[in-house]
C-alpha cells in the first residue's frame, strides 16, 4: 500500500520501545498477561533492557502471556508460552510489592472485567501513571 514494507516494520520495531507494565498511583499493576516465576520485584522488571523484541521465553514472554488459573502455584500455560499462576501467587505479588490489585487485558471477559483480575481494554488520564519499563 505504501509502496515498500519499510513503513510497516517502523511501525512494528516502535513495539520494542513500548512499556510492558504500567504503575497507578503506586497501587494498582497493569500489565497485558501476568506474572512470572522469575519476577518477584516491581525492581526486577524496572531492570528488564525493554529496547529490544520481547524473547520468546523468560520474564518478559511472561509477562505477556501468562494467565491466572484457579488452581494455586504456578502451572505451565497451554498457550506454549508464560505460565498459568494461582490466586496465592497474585496475592504474594501484592503483598511483597505493596499493592492493591492487578489488572490484566489477556482474556475475553464478556461482562467487561472480572474482580478476580480486572481487565483493561482502555486507560486514560491518569495523572500519576508510572511506566516501569
Amino acid at each position: 500500500r505504501y509502496g515498500n514494507a519499510n513503513v510497516w516494520k517502523i511501525f512494528t520495531d516502535l513495539f520494542d520501545y513500548f512499556p510492558l507494565t504500567a504503575l497507578v498511583e503506586s497501587e494498582i499493576f497493569c500489565l497485558h498477561g501476568g506474572l512470572s516465576p522469575s519476577v518477584e520485584t516491581l525492581d526486577n522488571i524496572r531492570n528488564f533492557n525493554r529496547v529490544q523484541e520481547v524473547p520468546h521465553e523468560g520474564p518478559m514472554c511472561d509477562l505477556l502471556w501468562s494467565d491466572p488459573d484457579d488452581r494455586c502455584g504456578w502451572g505451565i500455560s497451554p498457550r506454549g508460552a508464560g505460565y498459568t499462576f494461582g490466586q496465592d501467587i497474585s496475592e504474594q505479588f501484592n503483598h511483597i510489592n505493596n499493592l492493591k490489585l492487578i489488572a490484566r487485558a489477556h482474556q475475553l471477559v464478556m461482562e467487561g472485567y472480572n474482580w478476580a483480575h480486572v481487565i483493561f481494554f482502555l486507560i486514560h488520564n491518569f495523572q500519576d501513571l508510572q511506566f516501569l519499563c
